[in-house]
């Protein structure tokens, strides 16, 4: 059985109101391995209250905790079922086991379906809170990215409601990037910048069924109108994704107001030249306030890396903001000092018998 390192993230976060809102709409969260993005509709303050809610509660929710969502029972469950599977298979002949998996779905294909539904469940949550506290007043879009692992298959379970994207980036082995690559030129050989997400937009379905062309939503009068929203009372069942996660992956979510002023080929440079996901995300949204910054700008770039580099990052970190005051702390207990405050305890006066005492 492969015992790889576990994985966990290394993330960069930017938000902006912009260049033309009074307040932002956008919120972002990452809590663990959990990265999401969402962006209030609803204005007065409605929209912004409504993605509040949305990324605090699965920021809140305790499934994004535990592997798989699971908790020890049910892991200890799946533990059971694959290794019976697994002696299943050793002692079937070969012919009998290919249409064995034909005919069933494997004990881990099973558990990504019931964590899906969980993921889906808190979701859900967030909708009930929105519609509870603002009574359909405002909605939200929402898209995520969770790293995780199901025994020892690690895993992002990605999923999107409404427009605001998630994106991977692609890159093959032998594209080297140590140079200083300029970010205003076009693609980069090797190299591409995958949409995991799809918008639900009336947009999305007029290129969809062949209506416009994709450089025509661009600046279709309509590309802002979003067919599916949380909060709303309407239609919102998230789309997800399940992708194999692995040391060096790199996931951008953002909100349409980044997306939306940025080329496809732009974005994908920045997020393979600039080595730290945040001063990739500071330079992304920088450029989308310089390219018209029209709405509410956020992103989150999540790498995933092996929890023994998280631990080296975290020790350089520690060392370039380290000061006299934290060497100093650090040896308290060398040094003989003395309380300098009384031993009397503190004592509760009411503000009217002090007024009385002033006064005679």
């Amino acid at each position: 059985m492969s015992t790889a390192e576990r994985l966990t993230v290394y993330t960069g976060t930017a938000t902006d109101v912009g260049q033309h809102r009074d307040n932002n709409e956008d919120s972002l969260t990452v809590a663990g391995t959990l990265c999401v993005v969402a962006d209030g509709m609803g204005g007065h303050e409605a929209g912004e209250v409504a993605s509040r809610l949305c990324t605090r509660t699965l920021a809140y929710s305790q499934m994004f905790t535990r592997p798989g969502g699971m908790t020890e029972e049910e892991e200890t469950k799946f533990q059971q079922a694959l290794e019976a599977e697994i002696q299943q298979n050793t002692e079937e002949p070969q012919t009998n086991r290919r249409l064995r998996r034909r005919k069933d779905t494997s004990v881990l294909n099973q558990q990504i379906l019931k964590t899906i539904e969980n993921i889906k469940g808190v979701i859900s949550e967030a909708d009930e809170a929105i519609k509870n506290t603002l009574g359909l007043r405002a909605g939200t879009t929402l898209t995520g990215a969770w790293l995780t692992h199901i025994g020892e298959q690690q895993m992002w379970f990605i999923f999107n409601v409404g427009d605001s994207r998630t994106y991977r980036l692609l890159r093959s082995e032998d594209v080297e990037t140590e140079e200083a690559l300029s970010i205003s030129n076009g693609p980069i050989e090797g190299l591409r910048l995958e949409q995991v997400t799809v918008d639900h937009s009336e947009v999305q379905y007029l290129v969809d069924t062949g209506q416009i062309t994709a450089l025509e939503a661009l600046t279709h009068p309509r590309r802002n109108v979003i067919t599916r929203a949380l909060g709303t009372g309407n239609y919102w069942e998230p789309d997800f994704w399940v992708i194999p996660a692995k040391p060096g992956d790199r996931l951008m979510m953002c909100s349409d107001g980044l997306s939306g002023e940025l080329s496809h080929n732009y974005m994908a440079r920045v997020l393979a030249t600039v080595e730290h996901p945040q001063d990739a995300a500071d330079v992304l949204q920088m450029a989308a306030l310089r390219a018209g910054g029209r709405d509410n700008i956020t992103v989150v770039v999540a790498d995933a890396i092996t929890e023994s580099d998280a631990k080296v990052r975290a020790e350089e970190l520690k060392e370039l903001t380290h000061t006299d005051a934290h060497k100093i702390a650090a040896r308290i207990e060398e040094f003989d000092y003395e309380h300098t405050t009384d031993t009397e305890e503190e004592q509760f006066h009411p503000e009217r018998e002090l007024h009385r005492g002033i006064n005679g």
